[in-house]
């Protein structure tokens, strides 16, 4: 059984346990008085019956006892299911929205995420409707189990008392994916959840992508070739695919921007053969901007992109470099970019600019060169991906207001320019 971490928990707990602890002493007591019943009332013992008419305190027992107990299961259970409907006041709201097959919350001020992010110690009220089909919002932790139905609106809440990482079902079978309808509500500290809150967020693979993920395109379509209920969407964009109709004929087309723009809203091209015909219509959902900046995403293959300051938030870097210019184990990030740094190469002193180049050779191999005037503490980074590289960079362009060199090489290969002859780094700092 998880862990009590609300009081709505703890009561649905103590209905639970009260119902499974008078079920368990009848049990024990019907068992009992059988066995004493074999035993005591056998052929043997008692060769000829006996006939019992009337006894009053008998049946006024087996009245008035099952009587209590079912009184009591009923008030103890009613006083848990108020504990579970009646939210407290001031409680902050989401919007759940389920659709086949994923989750999608929103909170006040348009802030969106497919997962449950809340405050430790705070009451959340989950407003939840559904775009398709019947869906059921099953969160063990919390014992919430509530029906998300289409053209209403259903309510629940839960307070997290503690930190943590809570696992959410869908518990009505809504098609064929309904086992991946999963997601987490993710319980933080006040503080951490204000700032994430207040956080503009760029979407990794920009606007279109985050409205694939949103809308749960991608529970269907992958995007890395991997097979699912749907087409993938790698390289979809000029694709030539066999359609069948609604009519049952079929044909040959490419995939471009007016085929991909029906399948979306509608009228239906008819579904790729091979696959079933399970893609609901999103006429009325998207407004015309959010189909083109889907549509660029699928043409044009939009970088997906993570945020560059969580790269260097989860690589360390921050703990020994600042963004504001003071210094700590390393030098600070604010206009490292462009900046002319001196390099102690064995006791040869080099100044070279810090530029794109400069900072993938320190991320490869930074023992090889140190800033001059700090210690050659920084490890290197073989694991991180040309995605995260390329964030962090910008991220740094826009620190020292160079947002246009996002997309620019940055400098020589490794080896190429002058004063740097071999491939290495300034090796000062921990993590960059």
């Amino acid at each position: 059984m998880n862990p009590q971490i609300a009081d709505a928990v703890a009561s649905v707990d103590r209905t639970f346990l009260f119902i499974f602890g008078v079920s368990v002493v009848i049990l024990v007591g019907i068992t009992a008085a059988m066995v004493w019943f074999v035993f005591r009332y056998s052929r043997a013992r008692n060769p000829k019956p006996a006939d019992f008419d009337g006894n009053l305190t008998a049946e006024i027992l087996w009245t008035v006892l099952p009587t209590l107990l079912v009184l009591g299961m009923f008030f103890s259970g009613w006083s848990s299911y108020r504990a579970l409907r009646d939210v407290p006041a001031g409680a902050m709201e989401v919007k759940v929205t389920a659709r086949m097959w994923s989750w999608a919350f929103e909170y006040e001020g348009g802030k969106k995420s497919n997962v449950l992010v809340c405050p430790v110690g705070e009451p959340v009220k989950l407003a939840m409707e559904s775009s398709d089909v019947i869906h059921g919002f099953f969160a063990p932790a919390f014992r919430i189990k509530q029906d998300v139905v289409p053209g209403m609106t259903t309510y629940a809440w839960f307070k997290a008392d503690s930190p943590g990482e809570y696992d959410v079902f869908c518990t009505v079978y809504c098609g064929l994916q309904h086992a991946k309808m999963l997601t987490t509500i993710q319980a933080v500290p006040k503080e951490e959840f204000a700032a994430w809150l207040a956080r503009s967020d760029r979407p990794a693979g920009g606007p279109g992508k985050a409205l694939l993920d949103e809308k749960g395109c991608l529970g269907c379509h992958s995007l890395d070739g991997s097979p699912g209920a749907g087409p993938t969407l790698q390289g979809i964009f000029g694709h030539t695919v066999t359609v069948l109709t609604p009519d049952g004929r079929e044909y040959t087309t490419k995939v471009d921007r007016s085929y991909l723009r029906d399948s979306i809203l509608g009228p239906d091209p008819g579904v790729v053969k091979g696959f079933e015909p399970i893609m609901p219509e999103y006429a009325g959902q998207l407004s015309d901007e959010e189909v083109e900046h889907m549509l660029d995403f699928l043409e044009k293959g939009e970088a997906a992109l993570p945020d560059g300051r969580e790269v260097a938030d989860q690589q360390g870097c921050l703990g020994c470099h600042s963004t504001d210019g003071t210094i700590v184990a390393g030098p600070s990030f604010k206009d490292l970019m462009g900046r002319t740094t001196r390099l102690d190469h064995g006791g040869v002193v080099h100044e070279m600019t810090v530029d794109r180049q400069y900072v993938l050779d320190q991320l490869a191999q930074p023992e090889n060169f140190r800033v001059q005037g700090f210690d050659p503490i920084m490890p290197a980074y073989p694991d991180l991906s040309e995605v995260e590289k390329e964030a962090l960079l910008r991220w740094l362009e826009s620190l020292s207001g160079l947002p246009g060199a996002a997309g620019e090489s940055g400098g020589a290969m490794p080896g190429e320019r002058e004063g740097h002859a071999t491939s290495g780094g300034h090796g000062e700092h921990p993590k960059p």
